[in-house]
């Protein structure tokens, strides 16, 4: 196969992440915006954001054997060995005549602005992970402290009186009065 077949399939590769990176921005950004809400439906990570990453994961697997065959065909500088080329989007874009080399840097930097934009979401995502396990800790950790100090929660009991008054004197109190 030649340079610029291998080139036009690697731009291929790239347009169909660049595809899929889009889809799983909006995804993770609706989830994000959707956060506030914490429905446990919401809260779960869809089905469809996971098979984007497997569908991702698998086009990076196969642009990497493509970057293997674009090694092997690429025309050498003087004085290098085919070992010790660095195989990159810049250097196959120098290989190919014009328009399609232009096609594939394109592509490929429409590609990596998409990943950056999906990094921040995920980053973004772990943030707030982060922020609401502290939260939960924290205030989790006060009515803990709280009831302690307390010598136990107040509540009420099976007839709707409360267990220790609202004073702590013991007296009784009633959730229900009965009175209409």
């Amino acid at each position: 196969m030649s340079c610029a077949d291998l080139a036009g399939r690697l731009e291929r590769s790239f347009r169909t992440s660049s595809a899929l990176l889009r889809r799983l921005a909006a995804g993770l950004q609706a989830r994000r915006t959707a956060w506030a809400s914490a429905r446990p439906g919401t809260l779960q990570p869809p089905a469809e954001l996971e098979q984007l990453a497997l569908d991702l994961a698998a086009e990076a697997k196969a642009r990497a054997q493509l970057l293997g065959q674009l090694a092997a065909v690429l025309p050498l500088p003087p004085g290098a060995a085919r070992g010790d080329l660095h195989v990159n989007v810049t250097r196959i874009a120098a290989a190919v005549p014009g328009p399609a080399g232009r096609a594939l840097r394109s592509a490929a930097d429409e590609a990596v602005g998409l990943a950056r934009t999906v990094r921040v979401e995920v980053q973004l995502g772990a943030r707030l992970l982060r922020f609401t396990q502290r939260a939960h800790d924290r205030l989790l950790g006060q009515v803990a402290a709280e009831a302690a100090a307390d010598g136990g929660a107040q509540g009420y009991d099976r007839s709707a009186r409360a267990r220790g008054g609202l004073d702590g004197s013991g007296g009784a109190g009633r959730l229900v009065d009965g009175r209409i």
